[in-house]
C-alpha cells in the first residue's frame, strides 16, 4: 500500500510537518550536484532541460559539463516530460511516484519521519483559500530562521494567490468528457493525442491539460512557465499532484471510458519511460501506462477524490450527453480557413468556410437528448500553434462582428489557451522539428446560442484570435490552420 496523498490545505497552517519535512529534504537534494540522479536539479532535468537556458539562470557554470543521462542523443533520462499527447498523464505519474520515493527516502533519513507528498487543491469551492499559494512557499525563512529553500525558484512577481482573468480556463470543465480519447488521432478527448512513441511535445493536446494544468503553470510564472525550468519549483509536483488526483476520480467515476489501446498501455514503442531508483544506481525504474492504473505498481493514494474534483467516483457523472463508446464516435473536419494566421499586439481575424450539409447537420443533432438519436458536437481546431515565449495567453472568439471590440462580446468567447511549452514544440532544431502545437476547443453551446439567436451561418465561421500575456508584435503566435470539427455519435 503506497503512502496516502492529503490535501496540503487540511495538514496546518504555516510550517506543518509535512511542508517544513519537504523543505528540508528539498535543501538536501538541491545541495547534491546534477550528476547524481536523486539531486534536485537531476530531478528537474528530466522534465526539461536546456543547457543554454539553465546557464542563463544560474543554474549550471558554463563549464559544467551535462552529464551524459540528460544529452538528448542518449535518449535516457532527459527532456522525457510528455506533452499534448495521450502518455501526458501515465508519465507525470511515474514522474511524481519517484519524485515522492526519492523525497520521503530523505525526508526519513533527516528527520526519522514518514513522508508522502500533498497535493494542492486550487479548485476545491468548499475552500475559501483554496487559490492561495500554501504559506510555506512563501515564508522568507525556515523556522530556525535560515532562508526557506520553498521560496528559492522565482514565481510571478507578488505573487500569493492564483489570480485567473475572466475568460481563464481555471476550472473543472475538463471533468465533463467522458472519453479518453475519441477519433484516430485523439485531437478530441480528456487524455491527448494519439501515439506509438515517444512524444516530448506532441499534436494534440487533452482537455485536462488544457485546464487546469497549463493555467496553473502560467499563473505562477517565474520558472512554472517554462517546460525546462518547471520541475525546480517544488510548488509543481503538488501541481501535478493534484492533476493526477484529478484524473484518479475521473477513472473511479462510472461513465467514464478509459483506454484500453495497447500503444497506451505498453508504450512508448521506441523509447522507454525511466525513473532514478533510490540512490541513483543503474539500471533505474522503467515503466508503462499498465503500471499507472489501478493494480499497477505506480498506482496512488489519496485521501479524497471528490473536494475539488467535480466529480463522486462510484456515482455516475451526468455533465452531457454521453455519446455512446469511443471506438463507435467518428470526427471529421468540416470547414477551415485558408491561409495561415499571425497574432501580434492586435487581434487577429480569420474566415472558416464551412461544408454546409456537414455543418447543418451537425448542428440539427447537437440538441439530441433520446436514446438511439444521432448526437454532435462542434470544436474550433488550432493546428500547428508557433511561438517563441514559454507560456503565452490566447483568446478565441467567434462570429464577433466586423470591427468591433472582442472583449465587449463576452457572449461570443470560446475559450482561452495557455500555450505552455510554445517555445521548445517550435523549435527547428527541437525533437518533432518545430511542428508546434494542436488544440480542440469544444464550441457546442456557443454554437447553440448562436443558432438561437440567429448568427449562425452554415457556410461560413468568422474567428478572432485575441492576444494575452506574452504575445506582441516582437513575439507573435502563428497558427497555420483553424478547422471545424464533428463528432458524432449516438445517444446512449
Amino acid at each position: 500500500m503506497s503512502a496516502v496523498r492529503e490535501d496540503v490545505a487540511t495538514l496546518g497552517p504555516g510550517w506543518n510537518k509535512t511542508l517544513l519535512n519537504y523543505a528540508l529534504a528539498m535543501r538536501a537534494l538541491d545541495k547534491l550536484p546534477i550528476d547524481n540522479r536523486n539531486s534536485w536539479k537531476f530531478l528537474g532535468a528530466i522534465h526539461g532541460f536546456d543547457q543554454r537556458l539553465w546557464i542563463s539562470q544560474d543554474l549550471l557554470k558554463p563549464t559544467d559539463p551535462v552529464p551524459p543521462d540528460l544529452d538528448d542523443r542518449n535518449k535516457t533520462y532527459g527532456n522525457q516530460c510528455q506533452h499534448y499527447s495521450w502518455f501526458f498523464l501515465s508519465w507525470h505519474r511515474g514522474y511524481l511516484f519517484a519524485f515522492e520515493a526519492i523525497v520521503a527516502a530523505k525526508v526519513k533519513e533527516l528527520t526519522g519521519d514518514d513522508w508522502a507528498l500533498p497535493y494542492w487543491n486550487y479548485l476545491d469551492s468548499d475552500n475559501a483559500n483554496a487559490r492561495r499559494v500554501p504559506d510555506a512557499f512563501l515564508a522568507d525563512t525556515l523556522p530556525d530562521g535560515t532562508a526557506n529553500p520553498l521560496k528559492k525558484y522565482p514565481r510571478r512577481p507578488g505573487l500569493t494567490v492564483l489570480q485567473p482573468g475572466p475568460n481563464d480556463a481555471f476550472s473543472l470543465g475538463a471533468v465533463e468528457e467522458d472519453d479518453f480519447v475519441v477519433g484516430n488521432d485523439g485531437s478530441i478527448g480528456f487524455g491527448g493525442g494519439i501515439s506509438g512513441d515517444f512524444v516530448h511535445n506532441g499534436q494534440w493536446m487533452g482537455d485536462l491539460e488544457n485546464n487546469p494544468h497549463n493555467t496553473v503553470h502560467r499563473l505562477v510564472g517565474g520558472f512554472m512557465a517554462y517546460q525546462e525550468l518547471a520541475g525546480l519549483d517544488p510548488i509543481f509536483w503538488l501541481h501535478h499532484c493534484n492533476v493526477d488526483r484529478i484524473w484518479e476520480a475521473w477513472m473511479s467515476t462510472p461513465g467514464k471510458t478509459m483506454v484500453h489501446d495497447p500503444r497506451w498501455l505498453d508504450g512508448p514503442a521506441d523509447r522507454t519511460f525511466i525513473m532514478p531508483a533510490l540512490g541513483g544506481a543503474n539500471p533505474g525504474m522503467t515503466f508503462t501506462g499498465r503500471d499507472t492504473l489501478r493494480g499497477g505498481k505506480l498506482h496512488p493514494t489519496y485521501d479524497n477524490l471528490s473536494k475539488g474534483t467535480g466529480l463522486t467516483p462510484g456515482a455516475i457523472a451526468v455533465a452531457r450527453v454521453r455519446m455512446g463508446p469511443s471506438a463507435q464516435q467518428t470526427v471529421e473536419p468540416i470547414g477551415a480557413n485558408s491561409t495561415v494566421v499571425s497574432v501580434g499586439g492586435t487581434p487577429a481575424r480569420t474566415l472558416l468556410n464551412l461544408e454546409p450539409r456537414a455543418t447543418a447537420a451537425g448542428v440539427a443533432a447537437m440538441g439530441a437528448t433520446q436514446p438511439g438519436q444521432e448526437v454532435s458536437r462542434l470544436y474550433l481546431a488550432l493546428e500547428s500553434v508557433r511561438g517563441s515565449a514559454p507560456a503565452p495567453l490566447l483568446e478565441v472568439y467567434v462570429n464577433v462582428p466586423e470591427g468591433a471590440d472582442p472583449h465587449a462580446h463576452p457572449e461570443l468567447h470560446a475559450g482561452s489557451l495557455t500555450l505552455f511549452g510554445l517555445n521548445v514544440a517550435s523549435r527547428p532544431d527541437g525533437s518533432h522539428g518545430g511542428n508546434g502545437l494542436g488544440y480542440t476547443i469544444d464550441i457546442t453551446e456557443l454554437a447553440k446560442r448562436l443558432q438561437q439567436s440567429g448568427n449562425f451561418d452554415p457556410n461560413h465561421l468568422r474567428v478572432t484570435l485575441v492576444p494575452g500575456e506574452e504575445i506582441t508584435n516582437d513575439e507573435p503566435v502563428t497558427v497555420d490552420k483553424i478547422s471545424v470539427l464533428k463528432r458524432t455519435g449516438v445517444v446512449s
